[in-house]
């Protein structure tokens, strides 16, 4: 539109609002074709965020200018704050500009320098920017995983809670990125995905986090994470999957997990963690996967105490349970055999005592069966044998007795078998020389008669 035209248009505008309860007046719009999106026919109340245009300088034409950005406000901090700037996505600037500012590169091998953190953010028009995504003009999500080879070092700065409309936000791999959450992150209304995995970040889990209604998948893992597991976080009962694992997080599972009821993955392994299981966790009918070991050869320090709670007995779409590696007690609750969609399962290594429930042949999907290293005792029930998913099964270091039942060398996938160092006796079956691994040692009576 000309410059005289526009001044035509506003000054008919100015009238307009003067005589528009007597005339009714309608101030019209272009009529060549404005493609200025604001004041065109039928285009009054239409929203315009860095389209690279703007009204000619010195026009005071009205236009409909709260939704308005001048991309030279968001040009590396200076901002134009006048009534043509939409405040919200200002604010998402300045969120960005202060990602930028506080970041740097480091090249993991080699000693070459720190170099600036550079996602061409402040250069051109917001919608140019690298490792982000706008809609509806706002930024909702923000992609900062590192390379193999580098890492962003500094801190998180706490401009990130000026990013309300923020749906994902990954951080991983930046080994080198140090400080606290902020609890600004609280701030983040819409956000449903915060990944910060293998980075440096230290300090406790902001209980603000527990103000992410919306969240639906967190991992905060390989981390100095310190502190303890907020009960807030049952308050995202929108959460699907929460990963915190290989951390340095201590004390007990809240009671509160058991309100994550769409959780479908829960994975706590290799942390600080001490305490019971809580039976609240027999609320999470969706989950599918629960890990609360100690991986072999990590530095995980899970300590969690007391007897496994009957009521991971309702955990029916449970795939993979792994309780290894704790100091877990008492017996093996019969409840466990109700979990028919159970492929994986790992008790080993705790101070589980008793004998096998029966019940347990009802895990008719079992590959992998573990419950090495206990003091479990009595007969290897031969219902076990019966499981002919079976691949690998280990029943090491207990003080199993009795013959080791012949059934399981009838299961044409087992791959392999340990019973080492038991009290098993009787005769050792054929058909166990035709499993490629198996493990019999230390059984001093097998071979004779029990």
């Amino acid at each position: 539109m000309h410059q005289r035209s526009r001044r035509l248009v506003g000054l008919l505008a100015l009238v307009c609002a003067v005589v528009v309860l007597a005339t009714g007046c309608n101030s019209g719009g272009s009529s060549e074709g404005d493609g200025s999106g604001v004041g065109g026919e039928g285009s009054a109340g239409t929203s315009v965020v860095g389209s690279g245009e703007g009204p000619a300088e010195g026009d005071d034409s009205g236009w409909a200018g709260d939704d308005w950005l001048d991309p030279a406000g968001c040009d590396n901090g200076d901002f134009v704050k006048n009534r043509h700037s939409r405040s919200s996505l200002i604010g998402d600037c300045e969120a960005l500009v202060a990602f930028r500012n506080a970041l740097m590169w480091q090249h993991i091998i080699s000693d070459l320098p720190e170099f600036r953190f550079d996602p061409d953010w402040g250069d051109s028009d917001i919608s140019d920017w690298e490792r982000i995504e706008i809609q509806d003009g706002r930024v909702v999500s923000i992609d900062l995983s590192a390379p193999l080879t580098e890492s962003l070092s500094g801190q998180i700065p706490p401009e990130i809670g000026q990013l309300d409309a923020l749906r994902e936000l990954d951080m991983s791999g930046n080994w080198a990125i140090e400080g606290p959450i902020p609890p600004e992150i609280g701030n983040l209304q819409q956000l449903e995905k915060l990944f910060l995995i293998s980075t440096g970040i230290s300090g406790e889990i902001p209980p603000e986090i527990g103000n992410l209604a919306k969240l639906q998948f967190i991992s905060l893992a390989e981390s100095p994470l310190s502190g303890g597991i907020p009960a807030e976080l049952g308050n995202l009962t929108e959460l699907e999957g929460l990963n915190v694992y290989e951390t340095d997080i201590a004390g007990e599972i809240p009671p509160e997990i058991g309100d994550l009821t769409k959780l479908g993955s829960l994975v706590l392994r290799d942390n600080k963690l001490t305490g019971s299981i809580p039976p609240e966790i027999g609320n999470l009918a969706n989950l599918v996967k629960l890990d609360l070991s100690n991986s072999p050869g990590s530095d995980g320090d899970n300590q969690l105490t007391g007897p496994i709670p009957p009521e991971i007995g309702n955990l029916t779409n449970l795939k993979i349970l792994d309780l290894s590696d704790n100091k877990l007690t008492g017996p093996i609750p019969a409840e466990i055999g109700m979990l028919g969609e159970l492929v994986f399962m790992n008790l080993g290594k705790n101070s589980l005592s008793g004998s096998v429930p029966p019940e347990l042949g009802s895990l008719v999907k079992v590959e992998e069966f573990y419950l090495s290293s206990n003091n479990i005792e009595g007969e290897i029930p031969s219902e076990l044998a019966g499981l002919e998913s079976l691949r690998r099964v280990s029943f090491r270091g207990n003080r199993f007795s009795g013959l080791i039942p012949e059934g399981f060398f009838e299961i044409a996938g087992l791959s392999s078998f340990d019973v080492e160092n038991n009290d098993l006796c009787g005769v050792v079956p054929e058909g166990l020389y035709s499993v490629s691994d198996f493990f019999i040692q230390d059984n001093p009576r097998l071979g004779s008669p029990c």
